[in-house]
């Protein structure tokens, strides 16, 4: 049995569309979201997370599916939505700072922030199909 540490962690998802081999998967959310203060960063409120994944299983509208997320995936997300606001907030105070008074450096820093949040957005768009997601099996 591989080991806990290496071993890639399952979510669930419900198939809305299938045709060609690409189904649309909505991903359910785990109880990990619902206990987490910060569910409402991962996925929007009012809007379903889903995906198109080429696959081989037959699958039909309202099947429930296991899906394998890559380990590596999960880390860059992660370290694009938190780590990149955090590093253009404080390098945006910092250069500010070099030029400016304190009061416009920190303005100037949250603005930096916001610029990352929409380098994060077309990070998204752009990219969103290199996270490797499968589909694992049918439930």
């Amino acid at each position: 049995m591989p080991d806990e540490e290496t071993q890639e962690i399952q979510d669930k998802g419900m198939v809305t569309a299938f045709a060609n081999g690409i189904a649309s998967v909505e991903i359910v959310r785990g109880g990990g979201c619902n206990s987490c203060s910060l569910h409402g960063i991962c996925f929007s409120k009012n809007t379903p997370a889903v995906f198109q994944i080429p696959t081989q299983i037959p699958l039909v509208v309202g099947d429930e599916v296991e899906l394998n997320v890559s380990a590596e995936g999960r880390v860059l997300a992660s370290l694009l939505v938190f780590g990149l606001p955090v590093l253009f907030l404080m390098l945006g105070f910092l250069l500010a700072n070099q030029f400016l008074a304190e009061l416009p450096s920190i303005i100037l820093a949250f603005l930096a922030m916001g610029l990352s949040f929409f380098i994060i957005r077309c990070f998204d768009k752009k990219w969103n199909q290199r996270f490797q997601i499968e589909i694992v099996r049918k439930l």
